[in-house]
C-alpha cells in the first residue's frame, strides 16, 4: 500500500507570521497555514473511478499532484 501524502505547512515570512498571530489574537483561534495544493488533472475515466470510490466509502475525496 502506498503511503498517504499530506499537504505541507506554508513557509511564511516574519511579517506574514506576525499578521497571522495578530489575527489569531483578535479572533481567539489557532490558525494553521498550509501550502496551496495543486489539484490533479484527471481524465474522465479517472474522475469516474474516484467518484465511484467516494460513493462506496461514503467520503469526499480530493486528488492532488504529488
Amino acid at each position: 500500500m502506498r503511503a498517504m501524502t499530506s499537504m505541507g505547512y506554508a513557509s511564511l515570512t516574519s511579517e506574514q507570521v506576525k499578521r497571522v498571530q495578530r489575527c489569531e489574537e483578535e479572533l481567539g483561534v489557532t490558525i494553521l497555514a498550509y501550502a496551496k495544493p495543486v489539484y490533479a488533472k484527471l481524465s474522465e475515466n479517472d474522475l469516474k473511478r474516484i467518484q465511484d470510490l467516494e460513493k462506496d466509502l461514503g467520503l469526499s475525496l480530493v486528488a492532488y499532484e504529488v
